[in-house]
């Protein structure tokens, strides 16, 4: 007994209460590291997770603007008009919309060369239209072009439009009309951002 009564006393004296705590404290202390363990590990889970999230909606964005881009084509000819001067043609340029999506706001850029050339049949008519969808009638713009000279045989111009969305687009596309036929050379469409 002798003992115990010394190891009691020597445990009293080594972890008092008042100064160590009871079982109780150092339980909670206990309980309250193994929480703020797991809280970390679920952090850094749930981080992993948003990351991925993340990603994903990357993709997904993407997919969407995709499906909902207008692509436009383009098809020229110079035996649709027939002009009065000799040496002269007329270069039809026919714009239409190859996706479901529609195309809005929808107007062309000309350089001042280009200007000169650009006739308007019939007079008056404006190149712009508020949309265009597959299985419109298509926008047609005339261009006058001398045969005998290399330079004018050489038509460019830009496509402004945006999709539903108001992501706007640029497409830039060269024309070459000569004795060999028409080629036709459309760039990859922009997207176009404004500073403001």
């Amino acid at each position: 007994m002798g003992t115990n009564n010394t190891i009691t006393i020597l445990t009293a004296y080594l972890f008092a209460p008042d100064v160590w705590g009871t079982v109780s404290d150092w339980a909670m202390v206990a309980v309250t590291t193994v929480t703020a363990v797991l809280l970390i590990i679920t952090l850094k889970s749930q981080k992993e997770v948003q990351k991925k999230q993340n990603e994903l909606f990357k993709i997904e964005r993407l997919r969407f603007t995709e499906s909902i881009k207008p692509v436009l084509k383009y098809k020229a000819s110079t035996d649709k008009l027939i002009p009065s001067e000799k040496g002269k043609k007329i270069l039809t340029v026919e714009v239409t919309n190859e996706m479901n999506s529609m195309a809005l706001k929808i107007s062309r850029i000309l350089s001042q060369s280009e200007q000169t050339n650009q006739i308007f049949i019939p007079m008056g008519l404006s190149d712009k239209r508020d949309h265009l969808t597959k299985g419109d009638n298509p926008l047609l713009f005339h261009f006058l072009i001398d045969t005998k000279s290399f330079v004018s045989g050489w038509v460019t111009f830009a496509m402004n439009y945006q999709d539903i969305a108001g992501t706007k687009y640029k497409q830039g596309v060269i024309f070459i009309c000569d004795e060999h036929g028409i080629e036709i050379n459309p760039y990859l469409p922009e997207i176009i951002t404004e500073i403001i």
